[in-house]
């Protein structure tokens, strides 16, 4: 399983979030061109290996970023809470909004390392 599916199978799992975003709105690379908002793409950022000190390789460290978008700026910061809720566990290391005005989307972005090994 690639870490963008198993960060998914996190996200599915919690009820909180999938009352507010179906699960057929959360979507590894990209969600449909037109889909209903709110929704979730996850993107993967880049993918390290992790290796310990007897050089062996015991995992990989996958940087991804979770893009929720919302029907406006509120609604997207609340989707955005929803995933912090649901990744309470597993963390993140940044926070970041954007505006696409080409698309009029209103995104809230998390980014995640997760670790695969």
């Amino acid at each position: 399983m690639s870490a963008e599916a198993d960060l998914r199978a996190v996200l599915v799992a919690s009820a909180g979030l999938v009352s507010a975003v179906p699960v057929t709105r959360i979507g590894i690379d990209a969600v449909d061109q037109g889909a209903t908002r709110p929704y979730i793409a996850l993107s993967k950022q880049s993918a390290l290996p992790s290796f310990a000190l007897d050089n062996t390789l015991p995992g990989t460290i996958t940087t991804i970023d979770i893009q929720c978008v919302g029907t406006n700026r509120s609604n997207a910061i609340a989707v955005r809470e929803l995933v912090e809720a649901a990744l309470v566990n597993v963390g993140w290391i940044g926070a970041s909004a954007a505006y696409d005005p080409d698309n009029d989307l209103e995104v809230e972005v998390l980014t995640v390392d997760w670790i695969v090994g």
